[in-house]
């Protein structure tokens, strides 16, 4: 199956013409920021009102210059790999684009951080470097503490100036621009080579969707990472050269009515969020005052792409309600479907539309992601091999637009015999729209009919003892089984209160029973989760069964 969209071609709004260049590498993008006036404001601290760095982007040109210079001193050169971690701060973005300038290939991982053990975090250093060749590290602020066997390359002092014009490398858009990593939600993350080609016009094709308009601002708090944070965020807003904002995941987490804030005071016109930011923002919503949030003006706000993970519905509905008399338009929310193999996006809801939302034959619900990207093939397999017919839930398989070729030196099979490549998503297509309703992996087969894990939790969650993304479910021998991380100890009398309440829920929103037993409430940091934020429920799962899940109840 084929499906179609109004993205046959990049089309560009006329007022925007002069600003977007459709480059064939990233080089050309680096070099139109030469004399660009528009900025980047990076906010570090905890006072969202404190500007840390406030950047225009000409003079980003410069220091990315003074950065290949230095880096070239330190005998990388094209084709060097180097490990870095991207962590939101100025001198690590800029030794992203001087590297890139270099030729060199930057693999892009999750930087050290609070709450990460730091002896599996430079196991997976080792691993990462050792698979794939590489022959330095970033020092980035994260690491510096730490032992590392690797080559270091250290970030030059903040005020290096260029010496002379940057020396670009002679780059072909078949060349490898970057390599960013799977989620690695199953397996070890998995390599994926970025070439220039295809971030190019991945980023037309982003632009193209926002249709983006002379002064619109973004804003972003996503890791630079994860693909969504890097090529969502900071690259298609440096593409299109708008002034952007980038915070960090902790500020957000911090104080999410805060971002609300910035996205009035700022008239922020597309932001970039993972679907638990809504119901993170609703928790905090309901906590405060509402003369707080008195002078909030949301009208701006033309675009929020809302991708990464299972949509909830029905806190989407919560969150239109609660902000429409902020001025939140129901447009505005677009739910995208996407992931780093394909670059980024596959799929979004048309700017003007509201997402629909379709009922399956088990009773629960999906939202449209919209029609996929016309560049794409797309189409949905069974079980049992044979091609879904409309509305049947199948496989997603893939094929053309900005998909990779393989996977960064593996023999890892990428296309399957007819030349799709599987994503392990499982969806429908309805009159040519995407619905996704979950992962290969995290469908539960109950009385013949197909759940998924996100189908439970998204219920569970409405409950107010159960905070977003503190939920998982498993099947284990037939039997579904709910974790749920508790803040403290529980007592016992309220531990059956609560599993009372959750087992209540699912029964009436999916009809299915679980067991009080099955209901456990279990001491925090115990759900794995990948560098994005998924849930490992393999890993989970796998824990469980060795009986190293520990419960909270006293």
């Amino acid at each position: 199956m084929k499906t179609h969209n109004n993205m046959v071609e990049v089309e560009i709004i006329p007022d925007l013409q002069p600003r977007i260049n459709l480059s064939m590498t990233m080089i050309d993008m680096i070099q139109a920021l030469k004399n660009t006036d528009s900025r980047l404001g990076l906010y570090l601290r905890e006072d969202r009102a404190a500007e840390s760095q406030f950047l225009a982007y000409c003079e980003i040109y410069q220091k990315i210059g003074a950065y290949m210079e230095y880096f070239r001193a330190a005998n990388v050169t094209a084709g060097s790999r180097v490990l870095f971690p991207f962590e939101t701060t100025e001198g690590v973005i800029i030794a992203f684009f001087a590297l890139v300038g270099l030729g060199a290939i930057p693999l892009s991982v999750k930087p050290y951080s609070m709450g990460v053990l730091k002896d599996s975090y430079l196991a997976f250093l080792t691993q990462v470097a050792t698979q794939y060749h590489a022959e330095f590290i970033l020092e980035a602020p994260s690491i510096r503490t730490l032992e590392l066997s690797i080559q270091r390359l250290p970030l030059p002092n903040a005020d290096i100036r260029p010496q002379e014009p940057p020396n670009f490398a002679t780059i072909a858009d078949t060349d490898i621009a970057f390599v960013q990593f799977s989620s690695g939600s199953t397996s070890f993350p998995k390599g994926i080579p970025v070439t220039h080609g295809k971030i190019v016009v991945q980023m037309a094709a982003i632009a193209n969707q926002a249709q983006n308009r002379l002064g619109d601002v973004t804003a972003s708090w996503l890791p630079l990472y994860h693909d969504m944070g890097l090529v969502g965020g900071l690259l298609t807003t440096l593409y299109v050269r708008h002034d952007l904002h980038l915070s960090t995941p902790m500020q957000f987490l911090m104080n999410p009515v805060g971002w609300l804030s910035e996205l009035s005071e700022k008239k922020i016109a597309i932001a970039v969020i993972p679907d638990f930011a809504i119901s993170y923002c609703l928790r905090r919503l309901a906590m405060t005052d509402i003369a707080d949030i008195a002078d909030l003006n949301l009208t701006q706000l033309r675009i929020v792409f809302n991708g990464s993970e299972p949509i909830n519905i029905d806190r989407l509905h919560q969150f239109w309600e609660i902000l429409a008399p902020y001025g939140l338009q129901r447009s505005a929310i677009k739910p995208c479907y996407g992931m780093a193999e394909a670059v980024l996006m596959i799929s979004c809801c048309k700017l003007a539309d509201i997402p629909r939302i379709l009922t399956l034959t088990n009773g629960c619900k999906a939202i449209s992601v919209g029609q996929p990207l016309s560049t794409f093939d797309v189409r949905i397999k069974s079980e049992d091999g044979h091609l879904c017919d409309e509305g049947e839930i199948g496989e997603i398989e893939l094929r053309g637009g900005t998909l990779v070729d393989h996977y960064f030196e593996s023999d890892r099979p990428f296309y399957n015999a007819d030349g799709f490549f599987p994503t392990g998503d499982l969806g429908v297509i309805s009159e040519g729209e995407l619905f996704i309703t979950g992962r290969l992996n995290d469908r539960f087969k109950i009385n013949g009919q197909s759940y998924f894990a996100s189908d439970f939790e998204h219920a569970i969650e409405s409950l107010p003892f159960v905070q977003p993304s503190k939920v998982a479910t498993i099947q284990a021998d037939d039997q579904i089984i709910v974790f749920i991380e508790a803040k403290q100890a529980s007592v016992l009398k309220l531990a059956i209160e609560h599993q009372r309440q959750v087992s209540e829920i699912v029964l009436n929103q999916l009809g299915i029973k679980i067991p009080v037993e099955n209901i456990l409430l279990i001491r925090p940091g115990q759900l794995e989760k990948t560098s994005s934020g998924k849930l490992r429920r393999t890993v989970i799962a796998q824990a469980y069964r060795m009986g190293k899940i520990v419960l909270a109840v006293q």
